[in-house]
This record gives structure tokens, sequence and C-alpha cells, in this order.
């Protein structure tokens, strides 16, 4: 609307410099027929422009003086996107190099070819944009450093350098194990930050890549999806976050919500009806156990108790105390059991649990801690399949307590966990979606591989990183089209992986990595498949 206003203004204003006739000069006789004038130029493109044809209007700017075509630029870059490959190609062809709108056209099927992957297409393209004036000269600068898309080649970006240049050094020889499969890795460094992660996703749109896989933060991630979006470069994030669902987007590593429902549908597999969740109390934390809590209610799961703790372990006695509700000004059983066996009271009062499960979804630094607080303030941890029940009742003061199941996420797949938490968490179960010492064909040769590259064993995270670039480079196979980029979404759907160090893994409807986790139970001092 705004561009016919402005064309109208200006017809009008041509207008009113005609001027009339001079007085006395002779008039047209009474019945001679004046020719009818041909429209001007700039009505003829007031007119396309109402009637919102496209080829009309490149034809009808064609012929418009340059004002009116300044003035119809967004209409007339919007009758360039509307219009296919060749009827814009027959349109250049057709107009003199110093014609608008011969530059918009060329820079527009620039951009096209770059998108298609046709090099030769891109070059021609904008050496017609070169010579044409009205071409956008920034338009052109930032196309002519966009090489044009190449399916073969696939952006890794990690932290190189900086504090987190271990985990991408990691990253990056998990990757490189992958057998051969027509892809070109292009390693870009983020240095570990967000502004890192921005620089890379340019670098890596500027080289024409495929898509990039990566970065691993949280944060880095966030930065990099938004970048990523706005240059229209596929994302395949490596990071525990939770991605909004969107075009060119996902998610291929295990997220602490995932573990989380996966938590919630052990519980169900068990049996058990009532549970709890307490977590870290930082952002993940509260995102896995609202996960927990979603999940459960879903499941038809009570949830008794949702709790956290600060991350400093000095204050982890007092936080684990008021999710058991053992405050003696509010716990009149426990105030009277202190009064009567004063501070050893704390170790012999036997609390009312109210659920048959907690999950703890934190490291296993802290997760063991956390545990080993429970059988300190009386809770009974499961450690035994047929547990002898006389003695627990003659343990707990004649009254039979509720034996509560342990469950970690895939943080407590470590040995660490067992040396710290000792006893505690004998019998706990672990989320692990990617166990690697399973015994499993496909997880032994990467560990045997990444054994012999590095010398050191390779975390859950690097597996997880080699199979997602196993998946991406199966899926590239089948891009095609005028938007290779674009193509992307058709053929990552429902894409599968059968044989992934991490297990038989498949990209889900959310466009999240879904693989079925395996459940570790810590059985003398060691993690044990269980069959489920």
């Amino acid at each position: 609307m705004a561009d016919r206003r402005a064309l109208a203004a200006l017809v009008m204003a041509v207008a009113a410099g005609c001027r009339a006739p001079r007085p006395g000069a002779p008039l047209t006789q009474p019945h001679a027929t004046a020719p009818r004038p041909a429209p001007a130029p700039a009505a003829t493109l007031t007119a396309a422009l109402d009637a919102g044809d496209p080829a009309a209007i490149l034809a009808a700017a064609a012929a418009a003086p340059a004002e009116a075509v300044a003035a119809a630029r967004p209409a007339i870059a919007r009758a360039i996107a509307a219009l296919p490959d060749a009827a814009l190609a027959a349109h250049a062809e057709a107009l003199a190099s110093d014609q608008p709108p011969r530059g918009a056209i060329a820079l527009a099927l620039a951009d096209r070819a770059r998108r298609a992957g046709d090099r030769a297409g891109r070059e021609r393209w904008l050496a017609v944009a070169a010579a044409s004036p009205d071409a956008d000269a920034a338009d052109r600068a930032a196309l002519t450093a966009r090489a044009a898309v190449d399916r073969a080649v696939i952006a890794v970006l990690l932290p190189l350098s900086g504090p987190h240049a271990a985990i991408g050094r990691e990253l990056r020889a998990a990757i490189a194990l992958a057998p051969p499969a027509g892809a070109t890795p292009l390693w870009l460094d983020t240095g570990g930050d967000p502004a890192g992660a921005v620089r890379a996703v340019e670098a890596a749109d500027a080289a024409g890549a495929l898509l990039a896989l990566g970065p691993v933060g949280v944060r880095e991630a966030e930065a990099a999806r938004q970048r990523a979006a706005e240059l229209g470069l596929p994302l395949a994030l490596l990071s525990p976050s939770d991605p909004p669902p969107a075009p060119g987007l996902w998610g291929l590593l295990d997220s602490p919500t995932t573990e989380a429902v996966d938590a919630a549908e052990l519980a169900a597999a068990l049996g058990v009806g009532t549970v709890a969740v307490l977590a870290p109390r930082d952002e993940v934390g509260a995102a896995a156990a609202a996960a927990f809590v979603a999940a459960a209610t879903a499941l038809d799961l009570t949830v008794v108790a949702q709790g956290d703790y600060a991350l400093e372990t000095r204050t982890l006695g007092a936080d684990v105390k008021a999710f058991l509700g053992l405050d003696p000004t509010t716990n009149p059983r426990l105030a009277a059991h202190l009064r009567r066996f004063g501070k050893r009271g704390w170790q012999t009062f036997s609390p009312d649990i109210g659920f048959a499960l907690l999950y703890l979804p934190d490291r296993y630094e802290r997760a063991a801690l956390v545990a080993s607080f429970l059988p300190y303030y009386g809770v009974e941890l499961h450690r035994e399949d047929f547990p002898d029940l006389d003695a627990l009742a003659r343990k707990h003061g004649g009254r039979l307590p509720q034996v509560v199941q342990l469950v970690g996420s895939s943080s407590w797949h470590h040995p660490g966990l067992i040396a710290r938490g000792g006893p505690a968490v004998e019998g706990a179960l672990v989320i692990a979606p990617c166990p690697l010492d399973d015994g499993d064909p496909a997880a032994t040769a990467f560990v045997d591989g990444f054994r012999a590259a590095t010398r050191r064993d390779p975390s859950p995270a690097a597996a997880a990183a080699h199979d997602a670039w196993r998946l991406l480079e199966a899926a590239r196979v089948g891009v095609g089209g005028r938007d290779l980029r674009a193509s992307l979404d058709g053929a990552l759907a429902g894409a599968s992986l059968d044989d992934g160090a991490c297990g038989p893994a498949r990209v889900g409807p959310d466009r999240r990595i879904d693989r079925t986790p395996a459940v570790l139970k810590v059985d003398a001092s060691a993690f044990v498949r269980e069959p489920m």
C-alpha cells in the first residue's frame, strides 16, 4: 500500500507540472478525435502493483522512472521472490545492464544458485549484478562472501582452545573415528564462549557448509542457535540443552530433561506408585525436576515431594533435612524423639517417608554426598530385592519403614560415585543413554579405537558426538532440490542409526535424539546392566 501511495503521489506531481493552453491559442476542432495518450510509465507500474502480477510488476519497473522504481523497491523484491528461476532469468536477459531491476534480479538468482549448491550459477549472476548499477552494493558484498552450499561439507563447532579445549579435543577425536562416508568435516573453534560460537557459525555459513554440528556448551548453543537461524544455517546441537522445535534445528545429545522423562518411565516400569525428585538448585536441575514431575504425573504416578539443594556442599545436610521434613518445629514426632535422645536422636530417628523412588539428577561427586545423607537421617535405601523385614522393623524402633529406590542420571555413571558414595549408593539404579561398557560390539569397537588413538577412555559425550556425525553423514545423502539446507528437514526426519556406539538411535518427531537408555545397577561396587 505504501508503495502504491508513493507512486500515486509521483504521478500527481508530474500531472501538476503540465501547462494549460496559452490564452488565445487555437482550440481543438469540436468534432476532431484526439488520440488517447499512452499511460505514463509510473502509472503503468502503479497499475501492475494494484493487480499484483509479479511478471507485470517487473516488466513495468523496467520502463518506469528511477524514482518510481525506488519507491516500489519492496514490492519489486516480493515480485522477484514469487517468480521461478527461468522467468527471472528471462527478465534479466531482456534488460540492458543499466536498466533496473536487472541487478536485483541477478542478486536473487545468485542467492538461489548458492542455496542450490550451483557454484557456476552463483558466479555468473554475481557478475551480472556487478555490471548492474541498481544492484545493492551491500547485498552484493554479503552474497559474494558466502560460498555456494556444498553437500559434502559439515562444519563442526567445538571449543578447540580456551578453558574447555580438552572437551573439544576429545569430541574431535571421537568424530574423526567415524568411517569415511563422503562428508568432509570443517573444524571450527568456538573458544568455549558465546561470541566465539557466533563467529564459528558465520564462518560455517560463509564456507558453504551444508550444516553445523555443535557447539557443546549451553550458552554457546543458545548464541549459535540465534545466529544460525538468521543466516539459514541448519544446526545440530551437541549441548545438553533443549532447543525449541524449529526448522533447521536439532538436539543430538541426550539432555537432563530427556533423562528425567526416562527416569519417570523407569519408575512406572518398576511398579512404584509414589515418587520424589531432589535436584541441584540451578537452571539445569530445575528443568530436570520439572520434566520428571510432568512425566511422572502423565504416567499416573503420585509425586509426593519435590526439593532442591544449594550447589555448595557445606549446606547439603541442612537442605536434605528440609526435604525430608526433619524440622523439630514442624515435626512433633521428631521433636519428641530429640527431647528423649538429644543430638544422638538424629541418627536413630525413623522419618516418615511417603515415596518409594527418589530421582537425583546431579553430577556424581555431589550426588554421592546427597545419597550419603539419606541413610544418615534414617532413610532406608533399597539395596537388595528381598530384605529382612523383621530386621528392618527392629532397626526402626518397631515400625516398618518405606524402602526407597534411588535413581540417578547419566552423570552417576562414573567410578567416583561408588568411591564417594560407598554403601549409600549400593543398589542404586542409573539412567545410562550411552553405557559404553556393557559389551555391545559397536560400543566395544568405538572404545578400542578411541583408546588406540588417544590412549584414554572416551566419555559418553564423545560417543554421542561420534554417533551424531554418523547420523548426519548418512542423512546428507538425501538432500537436494533448490535449497540443499532446507531439504535437510526431510532428510533428517526419522533418520536412524542402528549400530551406534551408544546403541540404536533415531531422530524423534520433536527433532531430538531418541534412544532407549540402559539401566545400570550399582552392585558389589560395580555398574551392572539391569534387564528391563
